[in-house]
């Protein structure tokens, strides 16, 4: 048995005396993925001489840091500018509306922190001075996230 264990060392030390290498490559690929929380913003009660404003903050969210722009549509019922319809009536009210710190579609946002997220301001002003019929008045802009 002695025997048998020298010449299977002595063949395997012969057996293992070439060598050959290689390499293995490692990859991952991180995809940036990025979330807006829109809201509801209201502006109160409507003044015939200071008009109305609110602002909304809307949240934009990535996985990493992520350059964005978030861009608004012109709302459902744009006329030459930005305005609410009535609820039942053929009456509207004009608006304006301006993003912080992206504009519509101009500029870019870099997402920085242990987070990367950061806020969208939104400022929308009914301007005063407009003929109003009594009633709620609503509009639908779709934002847009792009990164």
């Amino acid at each position: 048995m002695k025997q048998f264990l020298t010449t299977a060392l002595l063949l395997s030390g012969s057996a293992l005396a070439a060598t050959s290498t290689g390499t293995l490559t490692i990859n991952a690929t991180v995809n940036a993925s990025c979330t807006l929380a829109s809201t509801t913003l209201n502006l109160g009660n409507y003044n015939f001489v200071s008009g109305s404003a609110g602002t909304a903050n809307l949240a934009v969210t990535c996985n990493v840091p992520t350059l964005f722009t978030v861009t608004a549509d012109n709302g459902q019922n744009y006329s030459g500018g930005l305005r609410m319809k009535h609820s039942t009536l053929d009456k509207y009210l004009n608006y304006t509306m301006v993003t912080t710190p992206v504009g519509f579609g101009v500029g870019a946002v870099p997402l920085v922190g242990g987070d990367f997220s950061t806020d969208v301001t939104v400022l929308v002003t009914a301007t005063g001075a407009q003929v109003a019929s009594a009633g709620t008045y609503t509009d639908v802009v779709t934002l847009t996230l792009e990164y």
